[in-house]
């Protein structure tokens, strides 16, 4: 029986105030909240930057945020977010730990990021109803200097290599046709997330690692993910919680406990109004639909994950379907990409829930 439950969101790109007042300006993220909030903690991807200043990278897309909407994130209900990801850095590393400074102050705790490496690698840890949980998050996509080091403030890394594989034949077939990039962790970074996760399992009941990787698309999966998500299990990981891409990826049953590969996004504002040709590009790939979930968690390790879907509405809030209709093909979707990694799960009604073995 689960002594504890994560409620968990994919990424939040929030660029505007939930709340005035006491009341949330868009109401239709009530219903949203209140699922993730039937849980003793409740997680998300944090993928922008709350400050008053800094300097924009060369990133397509970044978002300089008022730090009152971290406050937010707070009031909302959130306690844990990864701040491991490929946009906490946009506007530089003094923006990065005033992010990190805003988020605390409304009680939200972060993983995945600080001062310095030493700091960026700390893990989480806390107890919940008597089971002690540690999480660990890394991110796989790195920009240039968004990765913590010994001297500069950043994200904890998990750096890929990667390489294009020429086929003359096939080249020579169907000229123009794409390369396929071939991909795998670097050792180095790989032995050092060992590393972390053997040093923090013997002081934790329940580990679980995020990982920020893939596409954003989310399907097909980048080949590192599968063997890396593997691995991590083999480490001693209960599971793997990953994020970025922008639709539901599927979650992968390995050895009796889960690999999600992505909710999708979360709160997803896009600048529309001010945005590039090669921005709409870009947001006009993402789908409105992703997912929310609460895992239930026992000493053993994760015991069920329960799956509801979401739609974002014009605001870019998520709004829980409440139609069984509506949310069978975002539910039926992510049942059938799982299937194709071993994951056997019920839709019922507006529910799909997964088990695994203790």
């Amino acid at each position: 029986m689960s002594i504890l439950t994560l409620g968990a969101a994919g990424d939040i790109v929030v660029r505007e105030r939930l709340y005035a007042g006491d009341a949330l300006i868009d109401e239709g993220y009530g219903e949203t909240l209140t699922y993730l909030r039937q849980s003793d903690l409740v997680w998300g991807s944090c993928e922008v930057q709350f400050a008053h200043h800094g300097y924009r990278s060369d990133a397509p897309i970044a978002y300089l945020v008022d730090p009152a909407v971290a406050g937010d994130l707070g009031r909302a209900g959130f306690g844990l977010m990864t701040v491991a990801t490929n946009h906490t850095c946009d506007f530089g590393p003094d923006a990065f730990l005033e992010t990190l400074d805003h988020l605390h102050a409304a009680g939200v705790g972060t993983v995945g990021g600080g001062e310095d490496l030493t700091a960026a690698l700390v893990p989480d840890q806390r107890g919940i109803n008597g089971c002690r949980l540690g999480t660990i998050a890394v991110s796989c996509l790195l920009p240039p200097d968004y990765a913590a080091t010994e001297t500069r403030p950043g994200i904890a890394p998990l750096a890929i290599e990667q390489w294009p594989e020429i086929h003359p034949v096939l080249l020579a077939t169907e000229p123009g046709a794409p390369m396929r990039m071939r991909s795998r962790v670097r050792e180095s970074d790989l032995a050092r997330l060992r590393g972390q996760i053997a040093s923090l399992r013997p002081l934790v009941d329940v580990l679980i690692v995020s990982v920020h990787w893939g596409y954003g698309r989310g399907d097909p999966l980048a080949e590192y993910q599968r063997p890396l998500g593997q691995a991590l299990i083999d480490a001693g990981a209960d599971m793997v919680l990953g994020n970025h891409a922008h639709s539901p990826a599927g979650i992968e049953t390995y050895r009796g406990k889960p690999i999600l590969y992505s909710l999708g996004n979360h709160i997803a504002q896009q600048d529309w109004d001010n945005a590039t040709p090669d921005q709409k590009a870009i947001f006009s790939q993402i789908d409105p639909w992703s997912l929310v979930c609460r895992i239930g968690i026992g000493r053993g390790g994760i015991e069920t994950i329960e799956f509801r879907a979401t739609e974002c509405n014009r605001n870019g809030m998520p709004v829980l379907i409440q139609e069984p209709a509506r949310a069978l093909p975002v539910l039926d979707r992510f049942d059938r990409l799982s299937r194709g990694m071993g994951t056997e799960a019920e839709i019922e009604g507006l529910r799909l829930t997964a088990r695994f073995a203790r």
